[in-house]
């Protein structure tokens, strides 16, 4: 019984022993894994450091032949350097005009971003895909005519007034107002005049009836249209015939008339200042220009008022 119970206890000696044995042969193991990972770890980072400094050195030897080379620079060089720039720009939009890859390039995107000017009108008007296309290119034609005209008037020193320029611009506003006539009826160039003055607004209530829709109560065209419409029959500058000038709206008196056309939803993100962000013309920068209008005012007053010495 004695014997059993010391051969049990110098078993479990044992056992002990060579499990002890091998966990310390595990750590050892281990810990060369460690040391080597840490010694590779330190050799990458002494490569790096040479690296870096080597580029360091490099990167300074750089500067110092730079300032030589600038310390060598004068006056003539750089303005002949700027000159030989010039006449680079210029001989790129030389070819730009005359080279037909370069042409095909600037209508295209002309066309582009005419048609996004247009997209309303040509809904309002109800055109068809034939109508639309007939009437892009016209006016694609009459822009690029226009720019042409103004870099003639540049090119010979004339001012954008002058009386020359002034009748050949009338004479291709006149040939596309016909254009215009022809292809969607009588009194389709004055619709158009009309569009082109109001587009400001419109684009101005284009961003809150997107932002209707976010609200489950969409504005219908119709509101729009009232909408800009009422806003350019109170604008002085449109009922000159110009372009409806932001500027000029009388915010109260247009939320009064929103009422009567809006929902309460449509109501409430048109007057809140928030809806303003990301509308290029709004009452928020109407406020604020307004405030520096009086800065300006105020300053240039007490300057006037200040005694003289």
């Amino acid at each position: 019984m004695i014997f059993n119970k010391r051969t049990g206890l110098i078993f479990l000696a044992c056992t002990v022993i060579i499990a002890g044995s091998i966990l310390t042969w595990r750590s050892h193991k281990r810990l060369q894994i460690i040391e080597k990972e840490h010694a590779s770890l330190a050799a990458r980072l002494t490569a790096l450091k040479t690296r870096f400094q080597t580029a360091e050195s490099d990167l300074g030897q750089v500067k110092a032949d730079l300032a030589d080379e600038f310390s060598t620079i004068t006056d003539k060089d750089v303005s002949a350097i700027r000159n030989a720039m010039i006449a680079r720009v210029m001989a790129e939009q030389e070819r730009r005009k005359t080279d037909p890859k370069f042409q095909k390039e600037d209508y295209e995107k002309e066309q582009f971003y005419l048609y996004g000017f247009c997209r309303a009108f040509f809904a309002k008007e109800h055109l068809t895909p034939d109508q639309t296309a007939k009437f892009i290119n016209a006016l694609v034609q009459f822009s690029m005519d226009s720019d042409d005209l103004k870099a003639v008037l540049q090119e010979q020193g004339l001012p954008a007034n002058d009386p020359s320029g002034l009748l050949i611009q009338q004479q291709l506003r006149d040939a596309f107002g016909q254009a215009v006539d022809d292809i969607i009826g009588p009194d389709g160039y004055a619709r158009y005049q009309t569009y082109s003055h109001q587009f400001v607004i419109r684009d101005m209530m284009g961003h809150y009836a997107a932002n209707s829709v976010l609200i489950g109560s969409p504005m219908t065209l119709e509101q729009v249209d009232q909408m800009v419409d009422y806003v350019s029959q109170n604008n002085p500058d449109f009922q000159e015939g110009k372009f409806v000038n932001p500027s000029q709206i009388d915010w109260p008196a247009v939320d009064e008339q929103a009422r009567k056309i809006m929902t309460p939803e449509q109501y409430d993100i048109f007057t809140r200042a928030d809806m303003d962000i990301g509308v290029r013309y709004s009452r928020w920068r109407q406020k604020v220009l307004l405030a520096i209008d009086n800065i300006v005012a105020a300053s240039k007053q007490n300057a006037d008022d200040a005694p003289t010495e």
